[in-house]
């Protein structure tokens, strides 16, 4: 048998097993599920950002053709979902479903229309009148904190957290120091696959199909709302098509549920792409001022930081991504002191939650951005004053409390250096300015990850034989495009000798699953496939146990094998997995284990991302000459799927560093609504990608495995932002924010010129 720890062929690349019924069509998406008979919802929504709800006529609408139902607040018995943040309430923050008396940003739902046909039910929509007696928003942290105007008049301030944080020796003093301020804008997370939802009454309650990476979660949010209890209601999740952190909890689910059950019908909710972008969960929104202290010769001593973060309008998951931020702020650098303030408030703009690295991103582009601007200020060259400060043994616990777990960050640095031939563009780059051609830099995104989500964090496996002697096995773990489906059953394929196509697996259906955390904080491979991994294990004891009475053999002296059971060197001697089930049935020996399995720490995957761009002098357009990730994700469970992850995730890591920010005017009116006016990257944006890898096993699980979902994400931005940087050094432009469109460059270069900074 292979080892837990030794993936074997389940290491190498595979075909994934889930695409098939993907790329033909036939595998179904939540809206693929609705029946003829269902009723189609649209929400209305409040198109100011801040007033008092004083009235909603729904006459109009409900009379026109098709229309069932419009249905506001005063309709249904939903109770709000509490603002609870770190295990404590907050009063007066608590979340309605739909809007009572005020509404708090653009996009919150104040009704929802029920009609035969989706097209029925939007032309309603557009009927339904809101009167709003408007207010002046609140929309930064900065307003939030220095006005006495109130997002929520009841819980009597704006701020959610402002924690503080002072750890290690003090230092000496004659240092150099340099303070930069890092912004990371809002982002709209854009999965090719919507929002959507199909709740069904049953004899029960409720039947909900909806795409979400935690279904018992969601089910029991929802009871919380709904006023039911979990058992009356099943999640069923079917093909999800991306989530990036975005598919939770969210208020429409608990409305169509709701009407749901008082039309005892079926309603369908299908987002559309703009509400997506007006009244979506939104990503990011943080600012960070870092100033680092250090010694001439570039050893740091001391790292203060000051984070606000904008939780939008309803505090709740998005509250916390500041701590995360916090938790991984020093990178992987051994800074002995740490001083960290973190302000989290409400505004008037639509509620943060987490995005793909959560946290993270923000971490990686402040102390990334503080480093090169250090170096700046010394002299030394940018990775030169990384290796003088790299955390060079592991195990290494920071000062803000992050257990850094096994790795080689100098290692790492190297490869990413070598593979992207730093020298060799160095000589470009000198090239370049002598002849007067555009100029390339050069930029580094070093980068620590903590995955898996909580230390104490746990999910639940379970693996049984069947009477037919079909393993099958039930993860907690629900995929949203990962590939969960070729990892899980490639890995109990292997320990049972059977093909990867014979494993049952079974997932994201609250009636199959009994429990679960979810899928989030990549998190699944090193705990979910961990947690079916070790109840397989203990299912191939017992059945090797019952196969050796009935070979009369020494179990450990037999094989799995081909479907059956065998003695070691004698093919002809051995049993089926069905003989075997067979006998342990009579016997009454339970071929069944399962676990909710916590490992009892985090990981830390990491690496280290070097970004080469030109700079179009006349547009200020930055160009993506050459990329390059190397990163440490532990063990590889599966070099495609890893690779397709880190691809992606460096996609997006561009997005964010060269295009995507959610734009609003004075009154919190949202100006990026479209993909025309929101610009994602496309194959348009053709930068070679290189890859390379480190592998140190996470020891804190049986599989060694890390995350490997977001790195890109986390390392790229700051590559890309300091390659520009490096590249407009002559230029005189010394700070700029992401992303870097081609109209901010444009513009830093030109006040440059009239400050007679460029050359």
């Amino acid at each position: 048998m292979t080892s837990p720890g030794d993936p074997g062929p389940v290491g190498r690349s595979h075909r994934r097993i889930e695409d098939p019924p993907l790329v033909t069509g036939s595998g179904p998406f939540t809206a693929d599920l609705v029946p003829p008979d269902a009723l189609h919802a649209w929400f209305v929504r409040s198109p100011f950002a801040r007033g008092d709800l004083l009235a909603i006529d729904v006459g109009t609408a409900a009379a026109m053709p098709g229309v069932v139902d419009v249905i506001t607040a005063t309709d249904l018995d939903l109770r709000d979902l509490p603002a609870r943040i770190g295990g404590r309430d907050h009063p007066g923050m608590a979340r309605p479903m739909l809007a009572r008396d005020r509404v708090t940003h653009v996009g919150q739902a104040v009704a929802v229309v029920l009609a035969e046909r989706p097209a029925q039910a939007e032309d309603a929509a557009g009927l339904v009148f809101a009167d709003i007696d408007l207010g002046e928003p609140v929309l930064t942290v900065a307003e939030a904190t220095g006005t006495e105007r109130l997002v929520h008049p009841a819980a009597g301030t704006n701020v959610v957290l402002h924690e503080t944080l002072a750890v290690g020796p003090e230092p000496v003093g004659g240092l150099v120091e340099v303070t930069v301020a890092v912004e990371h804008p809002r982002l709209a997370p854009s999965p090719i696959e919507p929002l959507a939802a199909l709740a069904t009454p049953t004899d029960d309650a409720l039947h909900l199909h909806v795409g979400t990476q935690a279904p018992h979660r969601l089910r029991d949010e929802l009871a919380l709302v709904l006023g039911l209890e979990p058992d009356q209601i099943r999640i069923s999740v079917p093909n999800v098509g991306g989530a990036f952190g975005m598919k939770r909890f969210h208020p429409e689910y608990a409305v169509i549920a709701a009407a749901a059950l008082r039309l005892r019908r079926p309603v369908a909710w299908v987002q559309p792409r703009r509400d997506l972008f007006v009244a979506g969960s939104h990503g990011r929104s943080q600012r960070h001022e870092v100033t680092l202290c250090a010694t001439a010769e570039g050893h740091i001593r001391e790292a203060r930081f000051v984070l606000t973060t904008d939780t939008g309008a309803y505090p709740h998951v998005g509250a916390q991504i500041g701590q995360f931020s916090r938790l991984v702020a020093t990178g992987l650098y051994d800074i002995p002191r740490v001083e960290f303030e973190l302000i989290a408030a409400v505004t008037n703009l639509p509620p943060t939650a987490p995005y793909r690295g959560a946290g993270r991103p923000e971490a990686a582009l402040a102390i990334e951005r503080a480093i090169d601007a250090l170096a700046r200020r010394l002299g030394i060259d940018p990775a030169e004053l990384r290796r003088r400060n790299l955390i060079a043994r592991l195990p290494h616990v920071t000062p803000t409390g992050a257990k850094h777990d096994s790795g080689d960050y100098a290692a790492a640095l190297e490869q990413a250096l070598r593979i992207a031939a730093y020298e060799e563009v160095r000589q470009e780059q000198m090239r370049r300015r002598q002849a007067g051609e555009d100029p390339v830099g050069i930029g580094l995104g070093a980068f620590i990850e903590r995955a898996g989500g909580a230390p104490d964090s746990w999910e639940y496996g379970a693996v049984t034989i069947d009477t037919e002697g079909q393993v099958v096995v039930r993860t907690g773990a629900t995929s949203a495009g990962q590939g969960h489906a070729t990892v899980w059953r490639r890995l109990i394929a292997t320990m049972f000798g059977v093909e990867a196509k014979a494993v049952d697996l079974r997932t994201g259906d609250t009636a199959e699953v009994p429990d679960s955390v979810g899928s989030f904080a990549s998190r699944s491979a090193q705990i979910g496939a961990s947690a079916v991994v070790r109840c397989a294990e203990e299912v191939r004891m017992v059945a090797a146990r019952v196969a050796a009475d009935l070979l009369e053999a020494d179990p450990g002296d037999l094989v799995f094998v081909g479907g059956a059971v065998q003695v070691a060197g004698v093919p002809d001697a051995g049993v089926t997995l069905a003989q075997i089930a067979a006998e342990a049935q009579g016997r009454q020996i339970a071929l069944y284990a399962e676990e909710r399995y916590s490992p009892g720490a985090q990981t830390f995957p990491y690496g280290v991302h070097v970004a080469i761009v030109e700079v179009e002098l006349e547009t200020g357009r930055v160009r993506p000459l050459r990329l390059v990730a190397v990163d440490d994700v532990g063990t590889v469970l599966d070099s495609m799927i890893v690779t397709g992850q880190v691809r992606g995730s460096v996609t997006q890591g561009l997005g964010a560093a060269l295009y995507e920010r959610m734009r609003y005017d004075e009154l919190g009116q949202p100006l990026s609504t479209t993909f025309m006016d929101y610009l994602i990257p496309s194959s348009a944006l053709d930068a070679p990608l290189a890859l390379g890898h480190l592998t140190h096993p996470a020891p804190s699980n049986p599989l060694g495995a890390k995350g490997a979902g977001e790195g890109g994400c986390i390392g790229m931005p700051p590559a890309i932002i300091n390659a520009t940087l490096d590249a407009l050094e002559p230029y005189g432009v010394t700070e700029l924010q992401i992303p870097l469109t081609a109209d901010r460059v444009w513009h830093a270069l030109n006040e440059a010129a009239v400050r007679g900074a460029a050359p």
